[in-house]
């Protein structure tokens, strides 16, 4: 069973998305048709449809969606450890813990700092 505040927590990542996409829809019509999709050092190697734009939103939905499948289940995950059972609930929660902070973490760096220079402008 996941308890009521990690699932609290998890939706901490959607809302940055959903924040994320609404800014992006409301700057679409403004960003260029041809953006820098590549670069390094101030220097573009890459150039792609202003639709690359979502590709980091729809990355990070993949990626929740396969973290919450661990949460879901950690039973299921192989420690390289031994827990005792009057531990194990214990371990399970951190576990999860973990991977909504991992979560939040992936979607702050994902979403509003992914073309950054394109959108913020």
């Amino acid at each position: 069973m996941i308890p009521k505040h990690i699932k609290l927590l998890f939706c901490i990542p959607f809302i940055i998305i959903i924040a994320y996409t609404i800014y992006l829809f409301t700057r679409y019509g403004s960003i260029p048709d041809i953006i820098p999709i590549h670069g390094y050092g101030g220097k573009n190697d890459g150039f792609g449809s202003k639709l690359f734009l979502f590709a980091p939103v729809v990355l990070n939905l993949i990626i929740l969606a396969f973290i919450w499948l661990i949460i879901r289940k950690p039973e299921k995950i192989k420690f390289t450890f031994e827990a005792k059972e009057e531990d194990e609930a214990k371990t399970y929660y951190q576990y999860q813990l973990v991977l909504v902070i991992l979560a939040i973490f992936v979607t702050m760096v994902m979403s509003p700092l992914s073309f950054s220079d394109v959108v913020f402008k």
